[in-house]
Parts: C-alpha cells; structure tokens; sequence
C-alpha cells in the first residue's frame, strides 16, 4: 500500500508540473501577490484525503486511492491551458470576461529607472514636462479605483480594454496550475511607435493585452505612443520629433481555474525615446508597471 500511495504521489507531482507544455518555466519568483502557487498545499490535500478515505475503508483501498487521486488532479489541473494558443484564449477571454461586465478593480501604473541622455540645459529645464508627456515619475504615479458596473460614458476612461493578442504578438506563453488558479506569463514582442509633422505610425502589440491607450494626450493612459507625445509637445516644441519604442515587455495574469475570470493582472515593459525639437534632442527611458487587482465581478 505504501509503495502504491508513492508511485500515486510522484504521477501526481509529474502531472501537476507537466500540466501547462513543454515549456520551461521560470524559476524566478513573481512580484508580491503573483507568487502564490505552492506544490505543497497539493501535496497536503493529496495527504489528507487519503488518510480520511482510507482509513474509514477496509476493502478496495487501492481502487480508493486511485479516484481520490484522480479526483485532485482533475480538480487541480485537468483543464489548464498547455498550448500557446490555449493559453492565450484563456487569457484574452479572461480580460474580455472582465470588460464586458464592466468589473471593478483597484488600477496602479507606477515607473522606475527614469532617465534622461542628452539635450542639455533644454532637456535639463523641462525634465519635469517630459515626463508628464512620458507618464513616467513618482509625480504621474497614476492610480484608479473603478466601482463594478460605474464605468465613465467616455470609452477612453474604462481604464481597461478588451485584449487581441495573437500568437503573432508574442514570444512565449506558459502556464502554472496550482490552488485552483492558473499563472499566465507571456512574454510580448517589442514594438515601436514614431510622431512627427510629417509621418505617424504605431506598432505595439503591447497595446493589444487590455492596458489603457488611445490617442492624444491622457493622464491615464498606460503606453505613450510616439504619436501621442508628439501630440502633448507639438504646442510647446514646433517641429518635434518623437521616436518611441519599448522592448521586455511580460505580462502576469492570475486566473481563476473554474471560473476563468481574471483575478489580478500585471503588465511591465521598457520604454525608450528620442525627442528631437530642433534646438535639441535626447533620449528619455524608463520601466512601466501597469498592476489591476480585485476585481469583483
């Protein structure tokens, strides 16, 4: 009996780790509420549903097992998302899920490592104005509490948006079940952004995963495309010229298992740009994290 309950608990543990594809996952943990997916507590429940089915059965105790077993792992597993394009549905429908009910959540889009290269004294004086146009720095911490089924008429002030990401956006997507939730983390291809008076163009699959853009200039929009800070700087520097990009872009979801609804969702890139306007140019980088946690649908 012990030999099977430890061939029972090893193809459990291989299940459960192999249970969201071939794809490595990283063992580097996830940032405060994203890092909450313990095989221990599979473990304990395994444990404790053993030793109460068995020891109140005298016969059939190995075919009692077996169901209990079986039991757990479709409860823990069984559906978890393995191909890319299973995670993504997921994903997509679980943010599209959270749109369409209009849900309320808690919104916080803080930066870190802001910096800027070059032009000089012009650069040096309007720092704080750049970053405004950027939405990067402590002064344009950006934060939102958004009351289930109260979202603003105006479309741009949902504070989310539905997600679109395809496979042609992404460079990896992989899944961790575990406590009846499911961890997505896809990583999303870089993507470039350009405004100037003479060419506007925008290629960010970035903006494809439910963070709040749009065009123009808005306080509350997560990504600053090119076009939008050239917008925002167009009436103070005649002539500018703005080349954005952004590159390491992740995005951390929690799922719930049964429901499929979204439970907390972080969004993280590096932005990179180049202002030209005229008298001088420089360079302005920064990292963004975008995070939505209780939703209540």
């Amino acid at each position: 009996m012990k030999k099977l309950l430890a061939l029972l608990l090893a193809a459990v543990f291989a299940f459960c780790f192999a249970a969201c594809g071939d794809d490595p996952v990283s063992t580097q943990p996830a940032p405060d509420e994203f890092d909450n997916f313990s095989a221990q507590e599979l473990t304990t429940k395994i444990n404790e549903a053993i030793v109460s089915e068995v020891a109140t059965n005298a016969e059939g105790q190995t075919e009692i097992v077996t169901e209990i077993v079986t039991e757990i792992i479709t409860d823990a597993a069984a559906v978890a998302p393995t191909t890319t394009a299973e995670i993504l549905e997921a994903y997509n429908n679980a943010v599209n899920s959270a749109y369409d009910a209009k849900a309320g959540f808690s919104k916080e889009r803080s930066t870190f490592n802001e910096n800027i290269q070059g032009g000089g004294v012009v650069f040096s004086a309007a720092k704080d104005l750049i970053y405004k146009f950027m939405g990067v720095g402590a002064d344009n911490k950006y934060t939102e509490n958004v009351t289930k089924g109260n979202w603003e008429s105006e479309a741009n002030m949902h504070y989310l948006r539905k997600s679109t990401l395809t496979e042609a956006d992404i460079t990896s997507a992989t899944c961790q079940a575990g406590s009846g939730q499911y961890l997505i983390t896809l990583e999303v291809k870089g993507g470039s952004s350009r405004g100037s008076k003479d060419e506007k163009f925008t290629k960010a699959p970035i903006d494809k995963c439910g963070i709040c853009v749009g065009n123009e200039d808005k306080g509350y929009y997560d990504h600053k495309t090119g076009e939008v800070i050239y917008d925002a700087l167009a009436g103070t520097y005649a002539g500018a010229d703005i080349s954005e990009s952004y590159n390491n872009a992740k995005i951390f979801a929690i799922i719930d298992a049964e429901t499929g609804k979204i439970m907390n969702l972080k969004v993280e890139f590096n932005i990179d740009v180049n202002i030209d306007v005229k008298v001088a140019s420089g360079t302005a980088t920064a990292t963004t994290n975008i995070i939505y946690r209780d939703f209540v649908y």
